[in-house]
């Protein structure tokens, strides 16, 4: 179990790098877009994540990782600013491909009013902490972007599809499948209620990874077909 993290990395890229070629959606045509965005996006997570990790918000069991560090944190926490966001882009061009036909204005305007009444529950469910403040400042001003941006239709849907592999991941990273947690966390510092073993606040945190990405990366394609 050594490398447990690593293969969750590993798995993580290798499905989208496989279905890249499909001829529908063609994504590895847009792998350059997808990693500068995640390459800019990285940046402020791995400084997030180093403090963090420095002031025992979280840690890592060192039973599941290969004990190689960068910047201060394990290199497979590292990789997974990288994979993730790269999986949930492919996500996000396999939703535009699919449901272009669609309009999904009803399917926004929920969305739209339920992520903000999720954040809410968080602060309602007794003591929480720095995770969850932080997680609560970046969503929020992710969500303002994203809706302030002209064209954002399949974002939410694509953010909705990319939680099922993400909080899987999540699941196996909190203990869900391990005799202890591959990544802990210090319940000071989060509110105490689970999403099984996930906690509840990395649900915006994934907003925040996954959807930070996608615009940036329609930034770097629209620049391409100019």
């Amino acid at each position: 179990m050594k490398f447990a993290y690593l293969w969750l990395d590993v798995a993580t890229f290798l499905c989208p790098f496989l279905l890249s070629f499909d001829k529908k959606v063609k994504y590895f045509s847009a792998w350059r877009s997808a990693l500068l965005a995640s390459f800019i996006i990285a940046i402020p997570f791995l400084i997030w994540d180093a403090v963090f990790t420095a002031q025992g918000f979280w840690g890592f069991n060192p039973d599941y990782i290969t004990g190689v560090y960068l910047f201060g944190l394990p290199i497979e926490e590292v990789l997974f600013f990288f994979v993730v966001p790269f999986a949930c882009t492919f996500i996000y061009e396999v939703c535009k491909y699919f449901f272009r036909q669609y309009s999904l204005e009803l399917f926004n305007k929920g969305f739209k009013i339920l992520l903000p009444v999720y954040a809410i529950s968080l602060l309602m469910l007794g003591d929480s902490g720095y995770y969850t403040l932080s997680v609560q400042i970046s969503y929020s001003l992710v969500l303002i972007w994203m809706l302030l941006k002209s064209e954002y239709r399949h974002v939410p849907l694509a953010f909705c599809i990319s939680l099922i592999p993400f909080l899987l991941m999540n699941g196996v990273l909190t203990g869900s499948v391990t005799t202890e947690p591959i990544v802990w966390y210090n319940e000071g510092q989060k509110v105490a209620p689970r999403i099984f073993t996930i906690p509840m606040e990395d649900v915006l945190y994934s907003f925040t990874l996954v959807v930070s990405n996608i615009l940036v990366f329609e930034f770097f394609q629209k620049r391409r077909a100019l």
